[in-house]
């Protein structure tokens, strides 16, 4: 039943709308997934919107968590009420977050496989009037992987087997990789600054008082700032280089999906990271 509706909702519509994309952009799977990358993050333009604001929300909510945690430091019960109560009057959820990110997830989810059965070229959920359109209605499908310098199929690990390390034509899947780690960073960096996020509050040592879920949040957000740069990179080295480049572009795009939400608070934040590194 759930592979059923995953199919009809998210993996079949994806994969017919990627080989659609690949016929109109003269047969290139690259120009086909910069293209989904784009429409993908347009869609959830709604999604980052709510989770901005439900962050923000937290953000606005230190002072008064502050002085609650001060007055029933010694009861936890009392704590936890006096903050849901603080959360209903100002109108934060705290699974808001949840609900924002499970739909990116998903998408994600539903695009990498979508990316892995088009590079073995497997079709199994094409349209009949895709197929016709794109393929004549051939049973025997073969998409072209070539992109630039690079074949989106292979990856460095098999690349570099075949040519060696150093080799010009692993050296391209290695800055692949690399440019997706590094945007990864940036824009993640980006999100931080602008949702407030940039630094851990300071607790004292010998505090007993739990962390508050601004503080949870922050450290969350601190983590994945660390990890998802790493964790792509790595992953980018051992996985078809389509998905690399959708990483890249996803991660550039994020930043301008935050210049059309708020434009004004991306530019300040953009200023702000700025001379940041010029200190």
């Amino acid at each position: 039943m759930f592979a059923t509706l995953w199919n009809a909702l998210l993996f079949h519509p994806f994969l017919n709308i990627l080989v659609a994309s690949y016929n109109v952009l003269w047969d290139n799977l690259g120009l086909a997934v910069i293209f989904i990358a784009i429409l993908i993050r347009f869609v959830l333009i709604p999604s980052v919107k709510s989770q901005t604001e439900m962050t923000r929300k937290m953000s606005s909510l230190k002072p008064e968590l502050a002085k609650l945690q001060k007055k029933y430091a010694n009861n936890q019960k009392a704590l936890a009420e006096e903050q849901m109560k603080l959360y209903k009057r100002i109108g934060y959820n705290p699974l808001g977050c949840l609900g924002s990110f499970l739909p990116q997830i998903l998408m994600l989810y539903a695009i990498i496989q979508v990316i892995n059965v088009v590079t073995k070229n497997n079709f199994d959920g094409l349209y009949p009037f895709i197929r016709d359109w794109v393929f004549n209605g051939a049973n025997d499908i073969l998409i072209n992987t070539q992109f630039l310098t690079i074949d989106l199929a292979k990856n460095f690990t098999v690349v570099s087997k075949e040519f060696g390390y150093f080799n010009i034509a692993s050296i391209s899947y290695l800055v692949l990789a690399l440019l997706v780690g590094i945007t990864q960073f940036l824009s993640t960096k980006f999100m931080q600054h602008l949702q407030g996020q940039s630094s851990i509050p300071a607790k004292k040592k010998n505090s007993n008082e739990p962390p508050s879920p601004e503080e949870l949040q922050t450290q969350m957000m601190s983590s994945m700032n660390l990890m998802f740069p790493f964790m792509t990179f790595f992953i980018t080295l051992t996985t078809p280089a389509v998905l690399g480049l959708y990483w890249l572009v996803q991660s550039v795009m994020l930043i301008v999906q935050y210049f059309i939400i708020d434009k004004k608070r991306s530019i300040e934040t953009v200023n702000l990271l700025f001379k940041r590194k010029q200190k």
